[in-house]
């Protein structure tokens, strides 16, 4: 139990600390407000929502009640309200906004798919909420969740347990920083999380943005089309929005924590006519064990920015840098 406690304050630390190193950029007007409401833990800024996580199972999903999930992100929005995230599209309607499933995992010798929950093999669950005290400009949290697995006509079993440690905050007027600290450990018994070519961390962007009229850069000089199944410290997708322009930057800390970058998976223009859906995955050709002595799946770190604004390949490079505390 101390290890994990420890983990969890470092965990907390990690978010704090990059959550106070936003705190000489200028405040804008308003302030935070927090409720729950409809089975979602809501953050506003002034008039605006801004952040919304999913804590209880979806009421009415689209689809029936095999898609009625939970411990997602969605709707996240920029500071001006464009709405990056994307819940239940037509094409997936397993896709939910900002969540992180891992794709297939092996208990005891058996393989459960936790990525499509409408497969009725598995899933990730959220169980619980604590509000943390971070700053009068900031919010936190610390979310419970677990993975669950079930055998054809068995009861559901949590065979991980997850925390997931969030920081939000403004920098400015025109930018939403989100710090999202994920650790995970095993409940009762070896877990593994199989290789495959999507799995973990993932974003489902916005329906309003495509290949036509949006841009995606990596921080390996790859774009939209040669991007998919490449090394990634950072993934940057640009587009128009009701008042003008808006960048998703996501960041991935791995390359430090677990000493490889991510690998990524991307949509190209010829998938779903190249709407965003960017994932970081630690498991592309190789399964991992579910243990402290691999932190590339068990200790996990990420950074995203969503701004009001355009975000270059060098404004990017810089953000990483910055936040991994690199000159």
């Amino acid at each position: 139990m101390m290890v994990q406690n420890n983990s969890m304050k470092r965990a907390l630390g990690m978010v704090c600390g990059a959550l106070a190193s936003l705190a000489a950029a200028a405040e804008p007007a308003g302030s935070w407000t927090t409720a729950t409401r409809a089975g979602r833990v809501e953050a506003s800024h002034g008039e605006t929502l801004l952040f919304a996580w999913q804590s209880v199972p979806l009421a009415a999903p689209v689809g029936g009640a095999k898609f009625a999930a939970s411990a997602f992100l969605h709707p996240l929005r920029t500071p001006a309200g464009f709405e990056w995230t994307t819940v239940q599209p037509a094409d997936h309607l397993h896709h939910l906004g900002l969540w992180w499933p891992w794709k297939f995992i092996e208990v005891d010798g058996e393989r459960y798919n936790c990525w499509e929950i409408q497969e009725g093999q598995g899933g990730h669950v959220a169980r619980a909420v604590k509000q943390l005290d971070v700053g009068p400009d900031r919010l936190g949290w610390e979310f419970t969740n677990e993975v669950v697995v079930r055998k054809p006509g068995g009861e559901p079993r949590a065979v991980i347990r997850e925390t997931a440690t969030v920081g939000l905050a403004l920098r400015g007027n025109d930018a939403l920083v989100l710090d999202i600290v994920l650790r995970q450990h095993a409940l009762a018994g070896p877990v593994t999380i199989v290789n495959y070519r999507y799995s973990g961390f993932s974003w489902r962007g916005s329906s309003t943005w495509n290949k036509d009229n949006s841009r995606m850069l990596t921080s390996g000089g790859q774009g939209r089309d040669d991007a998919n199944g490449q090394p990634a410290r950072w993934v940057v997708v640009s587009g128009p929005t009701p008042g003008g322009s808006a960048s998703v930057l996501l960041m991935s800390a791995a390359s430090e924590v677990a000493g490889t970058p991510d690998r990524l998976r991307v949509w190209d223009s010829k998938t779903g006519n190249g709407t965003p859906f960017v994932n970081f995955n630690p498991v592309v050709d190789t399964a991992l064990p579910l243990d402290d002595a691999h932190p590339a799946v068990s200790n996990r770190k990420y950074r995203v920015v969503a701004a009001d604004h355009l975000i270059d390949a060098t404004a990017a490079e810089a953000e990483w840098r910055q936040w991994q505390g690199r000159k």
